[in-house]
């Protein structure tokens, strides 16, 4: 019980301070990432930010319960969906 929420705490944190890097286009470009989406996540190298939109290469979709999926080309996404970005 203990261990888990030290590990969700790490992970708030985490989440905050890259979340405070995209407002300020400070982003872990070129590293590998997990963007939550909320219920799913996607795994990948961050390639880009383009606005607005990042942009994420070698990328796998993430489901509960599921094996990570590749995913083909790149995968855009738009900020407003995104919950936090984790980089790994």
């Amino acid at each position: 019980m203990l261990l888990s929420l030290a590990v969700l705490a790490c992970c708030a944190l985490a989440a905050f301070v890259l979340t405070v890097g995209l407002r300020h286009g400070r982003t872990a470009v070129r590293r590998r990432v997990v963007v939550n989406l909320g219920d799913d996540a996607i795994s990948g190298v961050l390639w880009a930010r383009r606005g607005r939109l990042l942009v994420l290469r070698d990328a796998r979709i993430m489901q509960p319960g599921r094996e990570p999926v590749p995913m083909d080309g790149e995968v855009v996404i738009d900020r407003d969906q995104v919950r936090f970005v984790q980089a790994v």
